[in-house]
C-alpha cells in the first residue's frame, strides 16, 4: 500500500471516530432540550421521526468507527457493512423527514408541499438504495477492496442526489419566505427561516464535500465523511427542532399574511397563529392530542 493510500485510510479512521465523539458530546449538550420537549408527551409521527433521527446515528456512527479500526482478516464483513448502510439510510431518512415537516409548517400546513416533498424525497431514497445495493453496472471505475474502509466511485451519485434534495428544500424555503412572510417581524418566522436555511446549507455542503472526495481523491479517502454525514444530519435536524421550540415560547408580534401552525412540529404544545383584521395576529395554545 502506497503512502497516500495509508494516509487516506488513517484520515478516514480519525474522522469517523471523531464524528462519533462529536455526536456523543452534542447529545449531552442538548439532552436538557430533548427532555424538556419530550417528557410525558404522547408519541406521534413527529416524535417518532425525531427519535429515529436522534438515536439511529449513534448505532451507525459507532458501528462505522468499529469497522474503521477493526482488522477483518478472513472474516466476512458483508453482513456488518449492510447493517451499517441500512442504519445510515434510516438516520438520514428520518432527519430529512424532520426537514420536510419544517418546510410544511413554514408553508402554513399546505398539504401540497408535504405531498410533493415526500414524493420527491421517496424517489431520491429509492434511487439511492438502488445505486447502493443493486447489481447495476454504472461503468464508473474504482471499487475498493472488500472489508477495507474504502467505498466505490459510484457512491458519489447517492450523495449528489442527497445534495440536490437539500437544494430543493432550501429553494422551497426561500420561495415561501418571499411569497408569504416578506417583512415579517415574527421571532418564530425568523427562526424557522434563518435556522432552516443555515442548517440545510451545512448539510448540503457536507454532501458536496462527500461527492468531491469520492469522485476526485484516491479511494482511500472515500469514507472520510461517512460517519460525519449522518452525524451532521442528526445534530442539525435536532437543533432546528429545539430552536423552533425556543422561539415558539417567546412573545410574538406577528404581522404575517396568514396562519402558521406549529402542530406538525411541536413536541410539547400546539402553537397556532391566526390572522386578525388589520394585519395583526394572535397566538393560541392547546395540549398535544
Amino acid at each position: 500500500m502506497s503512502a497516500p493510500d495509508t494516509f487516506g485510510l488513517q484520515l478516514a479512521k480519525y474522522t469517523n471516530v471523531a464524528a462519533s465523539a462529536i455526536l456523543i458530546y452534542d447529545y449531552f449538550v442538548t439532552l436538557h432540550s430533548e427532555v424538556r420537549w419530550t417528557r410525558g408527551r404522547k408519541w406521534g409521527l413527529i416524535r417518532s421521526t425525531f427519535t429515529i433521527s436522534r438515536y439511529a446515528p449513534f448505532a451507525g456512527a459507532l458501528m462505522t468507527s468499529y469497522s474503521a479500526i477493526k482488522t477483518w482478516g478472513t472474516q466476512d464483513c458483508a453482513p456488518f457493512n449492510d447493517a451499517v448502510n441500512g442504519i445510515h439510510f434510516l438516520g438520514i431518512l428520518a432527519s430529512e423527514g424532520l426537514l420536510i415537516f419544517r418546510v410544511y409548517a413554514f408553508s402554513g400546513n399546505e398539504k401540497a408541499y408535504l405531498i410533493i416533498l415526500f414524493s420527491f424525497g421517496l424517489a431520491i431514497l429509492v434511487t439511492c438504495v438502488i445505486l447502493s445495493a443493486a447489481p447495476i453496472n454504472l461503468n464508473i471505475p474504482g471499487v475498493g477492496p472488500p472489508c477495507v474502509l474504502e467505498g466505490a466511485r459510484s457512491s458519489a451519485l447517492g450523495y449528489g442526489l442527497l445534495m440536490f434534495f437539500e437544494i430543493v428544500l432550501m429553494s422551497t424555503t426561500l420561495f415561501l419566505r418571499y411569497r408569504h412572510y416578506l417583512g415579517s417581524h415574527s421571532a418564530l418566522v425568523r427562526s424557522m427561516y434563518r435556522d432552516g436555511l443555515l442548517y440545510m446549507f451545512c448539510i448540503m455542503m457536507i454532501s458536496m464535500f462527500n461527492v468531491m472526495i469520492i469522485a476526485v481523491l484516491p479511494l482511500s479517502y472515500s469514507e472520510t465523511l461517512n460517519a460525519p454525514q449522518i452525524v451532521a444530519h442528526s445534530v442539525l435536524a435536532s437543533r432546528i427542532l429545539f430552536n423552533l421550540q425556543v422561539s415558539a415560547e417567546r412573545p410574538l408580534w406577528l404581522d404575517d399574511r396568514s396562519a402558521i401552525s406549529m402542530e406538525s412540529l411541536s413536541l410539547s404544545r400546539i402553537h397556532t397563529f391566526k390572522a386578525q383584521p388589520g394585519g395583526s395576529e394572535t397566538a393560541s395554545q392547546a395540549d398535544e392530542a
